[in-house]
């Protein structure tokens, strides 16, 4: 447990450096196309963490509070749909 706790902090810390390299303001499309293509790895990097984080957290998620979070996941779906 104190291991995927680690692990969720050291990547969360990661993305926080990331995050300006990532998030930069652009004057035109081609620009971000530009940027993006040459630094691939670290958008590639950012996203795999992301996804690693929500998985760590689920996992550090009690029963309680994971049926709390489809419930909710379900109710964002179905007011999408326009269901709700």
């Amino acid at each position: 447990m104190e291991n995927i706790k680690q692990k969720l902090e050291n990547l969360i810390k990661r993305n926080e450096e990331l995050k300006p390299l990532i998030f930069k303001n652009y004057k035109t499309t081609k620009e971000l196309d530009d940027y993006r293509k040459k630094n691939i790895k670290i958008f590639q990097e950012f996203n795999d963490n992301q996804e690693q984080i929500q998985q760590l957290e689920w996992e550090l998620m009690t029963p309680e509070e994971r049926k709390a979070e489809e419930e909710l996941v379900e109710k964002m779906k179905l007011k999408r749909e326009g269901k709700l």
